[in-house]
């Protein structure tokens, strides 16, 4: 009989399931993100990394770290993308389960004579089996372009999300190297307004210098301690950010390379980068995937509207010992319904990607012209300072050498000393500007198109 043959079936298919295995939410794995990186495993994943934008790298802890190895670091141990990645699996999963063919689905009653007893009848039983053949071919290549590019698309997001955290930790450890030569200015600004302060009040003792000086040298050591406090400050945030980054502890060390040298600075054309952005970005490349998906399940659901045919086979015997065996067809009747909701959802859901990736387009433009825009304005405030600041440290040297031979008084000396360290600052802050501006150029084009210098 077929309901005894498909109990037999069921039987055997049952061993082949999969089981439930209980794991606790606190274990391996959250160690694991907790404690530091085995930088020995860390050194060989990082030589074989696989990344469309990024290329292996040849890690060595035992001398400091430059940007673009930091950058590769903060790929393979950030927390939020090691927690991304995982997102893939349940994508291939996806994709697994839509090429797998729906099960073939097996009924079996049995009607026992109830009134009148004994008169010859015997129990009716039917048994049939059948499958849904639309959703089994018709819509099955479908559902799997659909899956696969939902896969594709979310591989290229996750590729993108690792680029810009690669980008953001490489800012961190640029930034951290300027940070620290602005902190020794600062240091050094502080020092000298410290001894023009004692000085003066050596001097007020004495009567020799007005109130309203001494004032003054109070005001700008108060202001050069306060400079020097913010950039302790600015220093430590941007370590912190960065541990957290490439997913260390807050008080793990390391030891960066010093920044690299900017190189000569000539004015890119906007049109071309985003022409650049266009072939390179992979946020944009995901997007393009999430609209092909979409493409395949708004057919899907346009095929949902025809009649759904199931067909089948059943074997019937009556409560007079008649046996029948034949085939069973079942359609849907598209009356009301004709699958219009689902159409209409994906219909809508095919525009919004439309209009999302127009969107994106507009917005890397704007971003790629208006950094432009802005580095052209920078450097040439940079180029303005790289200019100014030599004659002003040869005049404070001179003043220096000046007011040791009594030839110009300590006062003056120092003033020339402040205003040299003032612009040696104000020149690391525009070489840092210029820097993380240049970065985030070569971030917003989605390619390293801009050189090797930042």
């Amino acid at each position: 009989m077929i309901a005894r043959a498909g109990l037999v079936l069921l039987g055997l298919l049952a061993g082949g399931c999969t089981l439930y295995h209980s794991e606790p939410l606190a274990g391996r794995r959250t160690a694991r993100v907790l404690d530091a990186p085995d930088r020995t495993a860390l050194a060989e994943r990082a030589a074989a990394l696989r990344h469309p934008l990024l290329p292996p790298i040849e890690l060595d802890f035992s001398r400091p770290l430059t940007a673009d190895e930091i950058a590769v670091i903060a790929v393979l141990t950030n927390p939020d993308l090691v927690a991304l990645r995982a997102r893939q699996a349940v994508a291939r999963a996806q994709v697994f389960g839509a090429g797998l063919l729906p099960d073939a689905q097996i009924s079996a009653t049995r009607e026992h004579v109830v009134s009148p007893r004994d008169q010859g009848y015997s129990t009716a039983s039917s048994e049939g089996v059948s499958l849904d053949v639309l959703g089994a071919l018709a819509t099955r290549s479908l559902l799997r372009e659909a899956a696969m590019a939902t896969a594709d698309a979310l591989r290229l997001d996750i590729a993108w999300q690792e680029w810009t955290t690669a980008g953001e930790a490489r800012l961190l450890a640029l930034r951290l190297p300027y940070q620290q030569q602005a902190l020794e200015l600062s240091r050094a600004a502080e020092e000298i307004t410290d001894q023009a302060l004692t000085r003066a009040l050596g001097l007020a003792a004495t009567a020799d210098i007005k109130a309203d000086e001494v004032e003054a040298r109070r005001l700008g050591a108060m202001d050069a301690r306060s400079r020097r406090a913010t950039a302790e400050r600015e220093l430590e945030t941007t370590r912190l950010d960065l541990n957290r980054l490439l997913g260390l502890a807050p008080t793990e060390p390391l030891a960066l390379a010093p920044a690299p040298a900017l190189t000569p600075w000539a004015t890119p054309d906007a049109a071309t980068l985003f022409a650049a952005a266009r072939a390179h970005r992979l946020d944009l490349k995901a997007l393009e995937e999430g609209y092909r998906g979409q493409e395949a399940t708004l057919h899907r659901e346009i095929l949902g509207q025809y009649p759904r045919l199931t067909i089948g086979i059943n074997r019937t015997t009556d409560t007079s010992s008649v046996l029948t065996l034949g085939p069973a067809v079942s359609l849907d009747l598209p009356l009301w319904n004709r699958n219009r909701g689902p159409i209409a959802i994906a219909s809508a859901e095919r525009e919004r990607l439309a209009v999302e990736y127009a969107a994106r387009l507009f917005q890397t433009r704007a971003d790629v012209a208006a950094l432009v825009a802005a580095l052209d304005r920078d450097e040439r405030s940079r180029m303005t300072l790289i200019e100014r600041v030599p004659p002003l440290v040869a005049l404070a040297q001179a003043s220096a050498a000046a007011a040791r031979l009594g030839d110009l008084t300590q006062a003056l000396a120092d003033v020339a000393r402040l205003a040299a360290t003032e612009r040696k600052l104000e020149l690391i802050a525009a070489e840092q500007s210029c820097a993380e501006q240049r970065l985030a150029l070569r971030l917003a084009v989605g390619a390293p198109l801009l050189g090797d210098g930042v």
